[in-house]
């Protein structure tokens, strides 16, 4: 095939002369999606201690998705095994998916990758926007603290009871959740003192 040693035209030096001034795209951007730094205090010990219960819920969450995998897997092994019957596999298993999602939910606010409709962010900008979510991790802030109390309650008032088939002690059925409530109302002030109350002050975000 024959090499166009021709000149360009104009139209086309513009176009690549425009192509090769664009900026750089990062990987997260590539992706469609933004740059999600975990939320860290500013200062020295609790910036090393939130970041440490950080890594602690992504081995708990890793743990917690084997075991739920092996479970499962030993679940429908358990159909073509004459005689092997372990009705414990099923409820840990349902019970590992439950206490996974409780004890994620403040990692993935810490993230703000919590499941969300960003349509407001269309509509909105500025103040008026960071107005907005100011209101939103409030409302997850006092729910959170809301349901930790019941919670707290409800394993104050345990009368001994057990799971059906593991005979799991409901105390620490229900004692999960706590955990998980409380990090999760963490993260969320994380976010208003951090990021939403600067941003209401048109103060630059704390780093």
């Amino acid at each position: 095939m024959a090499h166009d040693d021709r000149p360009a035209t104009g139209a086309e030096s513009s176009a690549e002369t425009d192509f090769d001034d664009l900026p750089p795209v990062s990987e997260a951007e590539s992706l469609g999606g933004e740059s999600n730094p975990e939320i860290l205090p500013a200062r020295e010990p609790w910036r090393a201690v939130v970041h440490g219960i950080g890594v602690i819920e992504q081995v708990i969450g890793a743990v917690l998705l084997a075991a739920i995998l092996v479970l499962v897997v030993a679940l429908v092994a358990q159909r073509y095994l004459p005689g092997v019957n372990f009705p414990q596999t099923g409820e840990v298993a349902r019970l590992a998916m439950v206490w996974g999602t409780f004890l994620m939910a403040g990692y993935l606010m810490a993230h703000d990758r919590h499941i969300a409709i960003h349509v407001v962010d269309y509509v909105l900008e500025g103040r008026a926007l960071a107005v907005v979510k100011l209101a939103v991790n409030l409302i997850v802030l006092v729910t959170c603290l809301v349901l930790l109390y019941a919670t707290y309650l409800l394993v104050a008032g345990d009368i001994g009871q057990v799971t059906p088939a593991a005979e799991i002690p409901l105390q620490i059925v229900n004692s999960i959740p706590i955990v998980g409530f409380a990090l999760t109302a963490l993260r969320a002030l994380l976010w208003i003192a951090m990021h939403d109350v600067p941003a209401v002050l048109g103060k630059r975000a704390a780093a």
